[in-house]
């Protein structure tokens, strides 16, 4: 065995270093891999950074629940400046220009599905703040890749409404991402026209009791306030829907992962 080989196969144990994702190489990822997991492929949780791109922090942190459920994460990097040099918050929009994040992670996904004996057919999602409302409209485009979606706090939501344009609303999804609306089942509301909607995956959406700060951008809302508004309005659409405020925190997503995790763990076979 060369000695190539043998330092790869070190570094993919355990707590992988970031990972160039092949398929487009500005982008990275690293994974946390249970040493002692059952046989066949196993259940991969992604976790989706915010603003402060914390990734590795988030999969350390993420260790227990892995180890607890022969869970391996998966923690995408999403850098400042893709695909312009000042580029902050596309990655939670999903696209800007070609660039397609969600496809992005997709492929993450399946690379890591390559190295290591990984679901890649369908797994959990949890972000947040940018990474929850990346998680949220990820959810809403790739249905059928997900068992489920934990969304943490996000600065703004996406309303399944048709007459508002991305990312308030889904008015021109065709036109962005190349489909004609997300795999859906009509929904009549109060008699109107049915309003397609995906296929339901649960959605838990958590938030700090005091994550009040109002944001500096119009219409100036708090984190709690959205987390309340995306949960209403997904069960007004009959999304499977849950919600927890987590008391006496404010904006903290590490703080929130007690939460998420407990609703993640509920959908994994041994949940």
């Amino acid at each position: 065995m060369s000695l190539d080989v043998r330092h790869t196969q070190r570094l993919e144990r355990r707590r992988t270093p970031f990972l160039a994702c092949r398929a487009d190489p500005r982008f990275c990822y690293c994974l946390y891999v249970p040493p002692r997991a059952p046989t066949g492929p196993r259940p991969l949780l992604v976790v989706v950074h915010g603003d402060r791109r914390t990734a590795e922090r988030y999969r350390d942190a993420l260790t227990d629940f892995a180890d607890a459920h022969g869970c391996v994460v998966l923690a995408p990097l999403f850098p400042v400046g893709v695909p312009g040099p000042k580029d902050v918050l596309s990655y939670k929009r999903l696209r800007r220009g070609d660039v397609r994040f969600d496809l992005v992670l997709l492929r993450m996904v399946e690379e890591a599905a390559a190295r290591w004996p990984v679901r890649a057919d369908r797994f959990l999602l949890h972000g947040y703040s940018g990474g929850g409302q990346f998680a949220l409209r990820f959810s809403y485009l790739h249905p059928a890749r997900l068992l489920g979606v934990s969304v943490g706090a996000p600065g703004s939501i996406t309303r399944l409404d048709p007459a508002l344009p991305w990312p308030a609303g889904i008015a021109d999804v065709a036109e962005k991402f190349g489909v004609a609306h997300p795999p859906s089942t009509p929904l009549a509301l109060s008699g109107a026209v049915p309003v397609p909607v995906p296929v339901p995956v649960p959605v838990h959406v958590t938030v700090g009791a005091l994550d009040t700060l109002p944001s500096r951008r119009p219409p100036h809302t708090t984190r709690l306030g959205q987390a309340l508004a995306l949960h209403q309005h997904l069960l007004e659409r009959g999304i499977p829907a849950t919600l927890e405020v987590v008391p006496g925190l404010a904006h903290n997503g590490f703080a929130l992962l007690p939460a998420a995790t407990r609703f993640l763990s509920t959908l994994l076979p041994d949940g």
